[in-house]
């Protein structure tokens, strides 16, 4: 990369330097960017790293871990691979699929609208999990499914051998991963409409869909990692789910609010840190006036 990095962002696979106004940053996979591509990089970090905190895929890999590390660190390994491994092919599909619509449809103002009205109205449904989750339509895993994924998660406990285990892991994550995909399509239909309608190479295509697929990876791939090597439980609780649905929710607003007034604005680096940086500031003060108030 020529210039001065102004920040470095570290992927699973592939460090990606971004430079503010610099030119010629590199994809692990696809080859260098020219300063268009460069700012759909950073929108797919930004993006993809809030995708990350998805709610409902974190409560179901701490659940899962939180039951098997008492069996030790070959079955904490073997579920978490496997659990992890699935959910991101399946996620990395269904997001493949949504950009190849787009790619032949993205130019339609219609769409372009359509996709502002859903992530404008996701937006309004995440912040309404954090405002009162208990109240109203939801996103979220529904409580109903809740007891049984629980059963199935002991059956992986309780199945012996390695090969079984991995592949009960397999199917159980192939069934969570298809039952959450409301929870976090929001996020992805929104960066599959911007990134078609930058039109890039399919070489640059299929780097920043890995990048995507990767970034989203990495929060779990930090929780993963945190209990492989201290066999403990990692807690997650409805409190800090709420704060994620809050953080979702408003950069749902921030893009949808964009594609809906100013498309160009998502082009723009600055504009998206900044999107970013509002969506995180907005989180932690209102979290934080909550929390103050005994509400959280």
């Amino acid at each position: 990369m020529r210039g001065t990095p102004a920040y470095g962002l570290l992927v699973p696979g592939a460090v990606v330097a971004v430079a503010l106004g610099a030119t010629g940053v590199s994809l692990p996979v696809g080859g260098e960017l020219d300063p268009e591509e460069e700012s759909l990089l950073v929108s797919t970090l930004l993006i993809g790293l809030v995708d990350g905190f998805n709610p409902c895929s974190l409560w179901v890999l701490t659940v899962l871990l939180g039951v098997t590390v008492r069996a030790g660190r070959e079955k904490v390994l073997a579920v978490g691979l496997t659990f992890l491994s699935v959910t991101a092919l399946i996620y990395g599909l269904f997001i493949a699929g949504v950009l190849s619509v787009f790619s032949y449809v993205s130019h339609l103002d219609e769409i372009r609208l359509a996709v502002a009205g859903f992530a404008l109205a996701f937006g309004v449904v995440s912040v309404k999990d954090f405002l009162a989750p208990d109240w109203g339509f939801s996103f979220s895993i529904p409580e109903s499914h809740r007891p049984g994924l629980y059963d199935r998660i002991r059956t992986v406990l309780r199945t012996d051998g390695l090969l079984s285990t991995v592949g009960a892991t397999a199917l159980l994550a192939a069934g969570v991963a298809l039952l959450e995909l409301p929870c976090t399509s929001g996020l992805p239909l929104a960066w599959s409409n911007l990134v078609a309608a930058s039109d890039p190479s399919t070489p640059v295509y299929v780097g920043l869909l890995a990048t995507y697929v990767l970034t989203y990876l990495s929060v779990e791939l930090v929780i993963f990692g945190v209990a492989v090597v201290t066999l403990d439980r990692i807690r997650y609780d409805k409190r800090r789910g709420r704060v994620l649905k809050l953080l979702a929710g408003t950069v749902m607003l921030g893009l949808g609010g964009a594609l809906l007034v100013d498309p160009t604005a998502i082009e723009n680096v600055r504009a998206m840190v900044g999107l970013f940086a509002g969506a995180v500031g907005t989180t932690a003060l209102v979290s934080w006036l909550f929390h103050r108030t005994g509400r959280l």
